[in-house]
């Protein structure tokens, strides 16, 4: 649409090369800023490349184990994509949590709601407290709102993590009624 109306494939670079080469480097609730901040320029590519092969593993994984549930494997890649993508906002959350309650039947399978739910608000809170220290006080440094940005990832894989768990036990326990409501070991 763009390039019939202007007639120019400029808009390119100014939309999906800034999700792809990250030329930004501005602090956000994202996991790349700060890495790339600290790298030296001559890894950059590479590490580039790594990050998105890593981001671009969960579709397979996902969408071999989970076959049978396809709209699940897109619910977990949102929930993927929120935390790991370079720019995440809390709209990419919020689609996430919106597709959540899709599977509230397998809510009472999730073993860590608390703990997960008390990090995310933990992070939540201390978040801007931690970003307005560092860039508008001058009385904080960028560790704090990384290490926040950290404890923010940490509870959101946590919750994918759980979820992931309750939908496999639930098609473990259609596949197997005589097994519904057993104890289950993980190795």
């Amino acid at each position: 649409m763009s390039f019939l109306m202007t007639g120019s494939w400029e808009f390119l670079p100014s939309t999906y090369g800034v999700q792809l080469l990250l030329p930004d480097l501005t602090p956000n609730v994202g996991l790349w800023w700060y890495f790339f901040i600290e790298m030296f320029d001559s890894f950059r590519n590479f590490f580039l490349g790594v990050f998105w092969l890593h981001l671009s593993s969960y579709v397979g994984g996902l969408t071999i184990r989970i076959r049978r549930q396809p709209l699940f494997v897109l619910t977990m890649l949102l929930g993927i994509f929120a935390i790991f993508k370079p720019y995440p906002s809390i709209s990419d959350t919020s689609l996430f949590l919106g597709m959540l309650p899709l599977y509230q039947h397998v809510f009472p399978l999730m073993s860590y709601t608390f703990i997960e739910t008390s990090i995310v608000l933990y992070a939540t809170l201390l978040g801007p407290a931690f970003y307005h220290l560092w860039i508008y006080a001058g009385s904080g440094n960028a560790n704090f709102f990384y290490a926040i940005t950290l404890v923010w990832s940490l509870g959101w894989s946590l919750l994918l993590a759980d979820v992931l768990f309750a939908v496999l036990r639930d098609e473990w326990e259609v596949e197997r009624p005589e097994m519904i409501g057993k104890e289950i070991k993980q190795i």
